[in-house]
């Protein structure tokens, strides 16, 4: 018999599953059951076992595409190939989605918080809806591309955040790196052989470093004195912020516990260079006294933001919904008051290793290793440094 089209419509279930031969190509029949009837080609593999292999419904391509299908399949058994387990290897094997699980699994307890979460976001928002469903074996540089290159473009952007002409290029490379990491793993475990991520190229990352000049910073008390927002210890993050020159996180899960008030000296048990002794100046004390003065903690263990303890976006939310809206802060924000403290060192004359000793930075050279953090002359200028940020934006 010939499978072909009129063959296919005249076909009937008469109550048992039967299969039907073609008579011009070994091995391809129609196998016909009481729901469905599919394309299927038989063969032997090489070491002369009967495989049965089905090429798809008879419904979904018709009896010249099945019959090219099925030469292809039957050309791999002469090869040598086993058709049938190919496809049944390909099914178990990994996928884009399971090995970013598996990646983050282990990783994620070698990686600090903040780092974690951009970890989850990428994966969960960028590469499990783009490439998630590809066989890990199968990725190329050419889909790593253009998963680049529509990330630039804001493809995975809401559109309430997307604006003309801008390229999303911190995102883009970011997330560049975790899928770098985590081929890297796959490799490691030996899953893949060559890294998809090698070549691509990355678009450099022009963004405008922002600082507040003196100028700036009376503008900045200006702002906060004038703000009608409700948490007044929210407002006061931001002055530590600008008289402390540390990083916003670290504001915002300062317990009281770390304050030093003696030695002036925040004892960090965590940071993003590890755990810290950080100086903090004699405006600083002032205002932290205060603080507990009005807040009263009930414990040691009590943040000294009471309500950076249901969000860690107070800080950002007082810069979006206060301080941009003032003439000449539009685009600050908490990290610039990190460059700023920084910039103000530098203007009353502390040398570098007196700036990194006050911001937390670790300096690799060998006067360093035997550089306190918390010695005096760091102290003093940690003083000089917070009065004088202190006297601008009148505390």
């Amino acid at each position: 018999m010939n499978i072909n089209k009129s063959f296919i419509n005249d076909l009937r279930f008469d109550g048992a599953e039967k299969t039907y031969f073609d008579d011009s190509l070994k091995g391809f029949g129609v196998r016909v059951r009481k729901d469905s009837a599919s394309y299927i080609v038989m063969y032997r593999n090489a070491y002369g076992k009967q495989k049965k292999m089905t090429i798809a419904k008879t419904s979904q391509i018709t009896p010249t595409q099945a019959r090219e299908e099925a030469k292809q399949i039957l050309a791999l058994v002469v090869q040598g190939k086993d058709p049938q387990n190919d496809r049944i290897e390909k099914r178990k094997a990994l996928t884009v989605a399971e090995l970013a699980d598996a990646f983050y699994e282990k990783r994620k307890i070698r990686i600090k918080p903040n780092t974690r979460t951009d970890y989850e976001n990428h994966i969960r928002n960028h590469i499990k809806p783009s490439i998630g469903k590809m066989i890990v074996k199968e990725v190329l540089r050419g889909d790593i591309q253009r998963l680049y290159d529509d990330l630039l473009s804001g493809s995975y952007v809401k559109e309430r955040f997307k604006r003309e002409d801008h390229k999303f290029i911190a995102t883009a490379n970011n997330c560049l790196c975790v899928l770098s990491d985590m081929f890297e793993y796959a490799i490691d475990n030996g899953l893949m052989e060559h890294n998809p991520c090698h070549r691509i190229k990355k678009l450099p990352n022009n963004k405008r470093e922002i600082f507040l000049d003196e100028n700036g910073l009376k503008r900045l008390g200006d702002a906060l004195r004038q703000s009608n927002y409700i948490d007044k210890f929210a407002l006061n993050s931001v002055r530590l912020l600008a008289m402390t020159g540390c990083r916003c996180n670290e504001i915002m899960t300062l317990k009281w516990k770390y304050i030093d008030f003696e030695s002036q000296v925040f004892r960090f048990p965590d940071t993003k260079t590890g755990a810290q002794n950080r100086p903090f100046g004699s405006a600083v004390k002032r205002l932290l006294l205060e603080m507990k003065q009005q807040s009263d903690p009930a414990s040691a263990d009590d943040l000294i933001i009471p309500r950076a303890a249901k969000t860690a976006d107070v800080a950002k939310n007082i810069f979006k919904r206060t301080i941009k809206k003032y003439p000449g802060l539009e685009n600050l924000c908490a990290h610039a008051l990190r460059h700023s403290f920084a910039s103000m060192a530098a203007a009353l004359g502390y040398s570098d290793a007196i700036i990194a000793g006050l911001l937390g930075h670790k300096l690799h050279t060998i006067t360093n290793r035997y550089t306190h953090l918390t010695d005096k002359s760091l102290i003093q200028a940690a003083d000089a440094v917070s009065e004088r940020i202190a006297e601008l934006i009148v505390i």
